[in-house]
């Protein structure tokens, strides 16, 4: 029994390991130190009873403790049957090790330290299964077209796997039998495989042209502001003349009395208008990647027109971001569009963007003024929160999930001297 209860935990513990390696951020220590608990508890109790169905059973139980987390129905029935799929890949190695070489007969005697192989060999492949999926850049838009067929694959593979369990056994898991079945498997995993590739390739093909729209909306939009921009200096221009003219009367008369009180009551207030309205884009320059350079811009002017006192910073020249362009852009929309919408409630609005450059980072801080009495911070990311009304708060929930998926962007909220704050920060 000791035996079959560490065997039990091993599988076990490699189906949620895998599972949370695939995850990574999205899921902590102790969620899945309750996932083995409860699908130990389930392994050890059915399987003496109904055998190797129990399986169904585990994996139904994890697929659920997923969806109670991550509310993403077909994220939670895929990485369980990946994991089961892993394990069931890496134990048909070791058979297959097994029959052509000596060490085999060793593992035969010793099942605990063959599962323990097999679990060290699934965590492995868990692995670079993950560091592949992470250069995937589509894989949101994979899941959101063909992750319904990926399952159906998925689900199939696991029936077939257990079909030719249920055969092997009738026949007595002959060598013969298990070479066959172990290449049976195997080649249609790499059939799995290749349909995957296709349809990555299929993804990351629409992904690019989809980035590609979006670099060009944003440069459109960018485009148009430097056009009221130069519009805006073009009147003043034409308008430059005609108001040195009306103070020309005044000089040649030296009437610096009346003067003084035109100066001061007309010029000045053109002149902090002009300043106030003044976008001040001019480092925006140092921003090379078109789609932010887009959003920051349009972002800022807007806040402008709403007379918010807006300010971008960036000294130094960014040339990349190691980010996904349509994630960070979603990002920066709600950090400026919550930012905007929270400093017009205060008496001096104000809004600042920072793109700040360090070794092996990029730091993108927003600022806003902010009411003295808003709420707690913990509350603010909570799904349906919001200080506007009812049907809102969706926004920053949605940034807090968008960054998750990312591990290497971190996100930092905190309020210091009646100033908003946030960082987010990009590691190469």
């Amino acid at each position: 029994m000791i035996v079959f209860f560490l065997v039990s935990l091993l599988q076990i513990s490699t189906y949620c390991l895998s599972i949370f390696i695939f995850l990574k951020s999205r899921l902590n220590l102790k969620l899945v130190l309750l996932m083995i608990i409860g699908a130990q508890a389930i392994g050890y109790t059915l399987f003496p009873k109904i055998g190797i169905i129990t399986i169904l059973y585990i994996i139904i139980f994890l697929m659920i403790a997923l969806y109670i987390k991550l509310k993403q129905i077909l994220l939670s029935i895929i990485l369980p049957i990946i994991a089961l799929l892993l394990s069931v890949i890496s134990d048909y190695i070791i058979v297959l090790i097994k029959i052509i070489n000596p060490i085999g007969d060793y593992l035969d005697n010793q099942e605990v330290i063959n599962v323990f192989v097999v679990s060290v060999l699934a965590l492995i492949l868990s692995q670079v299964g993950r560091y592949l999926f992470s250069k995937f850049k589509g894989h949101e838009m994979f899941f959101k077209r063909y992750g319904v067929l990926f399952t159906v694959l998925s689900v199939v593979t696991i029936v077939i796997f257990y079909v030719n369990i249920l055969i092997g056994k009738q026949q007595g898991f002959s060598d013969e039998n298990l070479q066959a079945n172990s290449f049976l498997f195997l080649f249609y995993f790499v059939l799995l495989l290749i349909v995957f590739v296709v349809l990555t390739r299929m993804v990351n093909k629409e992904a690019k042209m989809h980035n590609k729209q979006l670099q060009y909306e944003r440069l459109t939009e960018y485009t148009k502001n430097l056009e009221g921009l130069y519009t805006d200096m073009q009147k003043f221009r034409h308008d430059y003349i005609n108001i040195l003219l009306t103070m020309s009367e005044y000089i040649r008369t030296k009437d610096i009395e009346n003067l003084d009180s035109y100066f001061t009551n007309k010029i000045l207030p053109i002149s902090q208008g002009m300043q106030s309205d003044n976008y001040k884009l001019g480092t925006l320059q140092n921003v090379k990647v078109q789609e932010v350079k887009g959003i920051l811009s349009s972002k800022i002017i807007r806040a402008q027109e709403l007379n918010i006192d807006g300010v971008i910073e960036v000294v130094e020249p960014i040339e990349t971001l190691n980010m996904d362009s349509i994630k960070l852009c979603r990002c920066l929309g709600i950090i400026l569009d919550n930012a905007t919408e929270e400093a017009l409630q205060c008496v001096a609005p104000s809004l600042r963007v920072a793109l700040i450059k360090r070794e092996g980072t990029v730091l993108i801080v927003t600022t806003n003024s902010c009411r003295p009495n808003g709420p707690e911070l913990y509350k603010i990311y909570e799904k349906g929160f919001s200080t506007k009304g009812t049907n809102r708060g969706l926004g920053l929930s949605n940034l807090k999930e968008i960054v998750s998926q990312c591990d290497n962007v971190t996100l930092d909220t905190y309020i210091k001297d009646d100033l908003f704050v946030q960082e987010l920060e990009i590691f190469e």
